[in-house]
């Protein structure tokens, strides 16, 4: 087997790799990893394990300062970069093996305190523990889901409990009839980066968090690399943008994340139409599952979310630090609040 350490996902070619990783995430394509470069949002390594050629294994890392009880330290986080799934792709113990070893040259490199690999399902999870054993593993915050077992948005609303369909309902009504508010949807990123960004920076000010808020020329390197399989949701009250959230669309899943909203017209609820706004556009699409991320778990169960449990691989630089760690999995559970998401 060859190991290749590189700086960009174009060493390998788009069919190989997503053949690889498979269809179903966008934010795990190859697409998705050269909008990330042209963007400059995080500088990425990649590990390649090739085969006589073949591709067999790969692996995404950025550098990322994590908070662990108030001390801020360096890693090497392995995950989608500004996305909710892994970045580690093996299929045997040999190739993770050699994976480990590749990401801990970079580590070396970078002189990070430790390597996170982060945001794997259950499944995988399951897949992977007797291969890192050497590795500790810790829950994630739990990202909601729901499945779209139904014929269309109504027999979706049918799902829900009463209360929550009766709200969902009135919230539709009003923004239609009395409020006039209307919908776009779409791929032209260009024309609307900045709009959203306006809009998105609302929101991290509002949390006081801009470790997600992107830059315009994100939009930029994102149409010309993803156009086909991503759009914007927008949403105006009389021509004046009011919200914007971010989808990402594979034949099956549809994964939407970075809203944003105008705080001065918060009373027209755009925050809730981009999500019934999102079912609606992935029924009509067939797509079997949309996913909406972390946090606000109360409103996204009201409206008919799962949760779907998060767990990472962590190895710290030398074995005394790694003793500290396990020791503060074991007294801790902030850490599962913590973690980066980005």
């Amino acid at each position: 087997m060859d190991v290749v350490i590189t700086d960009t996902i174009r060493e390998v070619n788009e069919k190989e790799w997503n053949t690889l990783v498979g269809h179903d995430f966008v934010e795990q394509s190859h697409q998705w990893y050269r909008a990330i470069e042209d963007s400059c949002i995080r500088a990425t390594r990649y590990a390649f394990v090739k085969e006589n050629t073949k591709l067999k294994a790969a692996a995404c890392a950025y550098i990322h300062s994590e908070t662990l009880h108030n001390f801020r330290m360096p890693f090497l986080n392995v995950k989608s970069p500004l996305g909710f799934s892994p970045a580690f792709f093996s299929s045997s113990s040999e190739t993770s093996h050699a994976l480990v070893t590749a990401l801990k040259n970079i580590q070396a490199r970078e002189k990070t305190k430790g390597i996170l690999l982060l945001d794997f399902r259950r499944t995988e999870f399951d897949i992977l523990r007797n291969q890192l054993r050497e590795f500790l593993h810790f829950p994630i915050r739990d990202v909601m889901y729901i499945d779209l077992n139904f014929s269309d948005f109504d027999d979706y609303l049918s799902s829900l409990h009463a209360s929550a369909r009766r709200s969902v309902r009135k919230t539709l009504n009003r923004a239609e009839k009395r409020w006039k508010i209307t919908f776009l949807a779409t791929n032209e990123f260009s024309q609307w980066k900045n709009t959203v960004c306006r809009l998105q920076e609302h929101t991290c000010r509002e949390h006081n968090d801009y470790v997600g808020f992107l830059p315009a020329h994100f939009y930029d390197a994102l149409e010309r690399n993803l156009k086909e399989n991503a759009e914007l949701l927008l949403f105006f009250k009389d021509g004046t943008p009011i919200a914007s959230g971010l989808s990402l669309n594979s034949p099956t899943i549809s994964h939407h994340k970075l809203p944003g909203v105008d705080p001065d017209y918060r009373m027209y609820q755009a925050y809730f139409l981009l999500y019934y706004e999102g079912i609606r556009r992935a029924l009509e699409k067939r797509q079997k599952r949309i996913y909406f991320g972390p946090t606000t778990y109360a409103f996204k169960e009201k409206i008919g979310c799962k949760r779907e449990s998060m767990v990472g691989f962590a190895q710290m630089e030398n074995p005394l630090l790694n003793k500290v760690l396990r020791a503060y999995f074991k007294v801790s559970k902030l850490f599962k609040n913590q973690i980066s998401r980005f």
